[in-house]
């Protein structure tokens, strides 16, 4: 998890704010189902570009999130409205 935010609060820094000398970025992490969590990464920057496509994507860091999402055998989804939210749903398990 903590591989996930870092990747997704970096991509923010380094994409979302560009020409811009502000913006700001939510995190969140809880349980949704007494087995599940919920990772949330939002900003209000520029969004995404239209073109990517998150499951064939050439951006290393996505790829990563990927992966590690399906590592915690999660679903990863991703709004781009008013800036760009990654979420995560992965089932707890000991």
């Amino acid at each position: 998890c903590g591989l996930i935010l870092n990747e997704l609060i970096s991509n923010a820094f380094k994409h979302a704010f560009k020409n811009r000398s502000e913006g700001k970025i939510f995190v969140s992490f809880k349980q949704i189902k007494s087995s599940k969590y919920e990772i949330i990464v939002r900003d209000n920057g520029c969004g995404l570009p239209e073109n990517i496509d998150i499951e064939n994507t050439d951006s290393m860091g996505l790829r990563l999130v990927k992966i590690l999402t399906e590592q915690l055998e999660g679903k990863l989804s991703v709004k781009t409205e008013k800036g760009t939210e990654f979420k995560i749903v992965f089932p707890y398990t000991k």
